[in-house]
């Protein structure tokens, strides 16, 4: 039941992140290649960057909050958050780009 709400929430904030919001389907095998690319690329992030990123867009904790919880600064929270979102950006661009062709 834990991961079926874990799974709903990744799936909402990854469709949040696209714009214009497509149609996600509800079979795996059937996701949209764009949120696949997006999921890969929060899986490749590291431990500490995508353990912000999930705190931060999963659990909705602010930056104080994780930051107490990793023991780092607020400000580090931030660069993380930055490399996190400059990950995702990158990967949607590199989709597009590949579609464009």
């Amino acid at each position: 039941m834990a991961d079926d709400n874990m799974a709903a929430r990744f799936a909402r904030t990854i469709r949040d992140l696209l714009a214009p919001t497509p149609v996600v389907p509800t079979c795996y095998e059937n996701v949209d290649p764009e949120i696949r690319r997006v999921e890969r690329a929060i899986a490749r992030l590291p431990k500490r960057t995508r353990d912000v990123f999930m705190m931060h867009r999963f659990d909705d904790l602010g930056y104080d909050r994780i930051a107490h919880r990793l023991d780092i600064s607020e400000k580090a929270v931030a660069r993380e958050m930055v490399r996190a979102l400059r990950a995702i950006r990158k990967a949607r661009e590199d989709h597009a780009r590949e579609h464009r062709k």
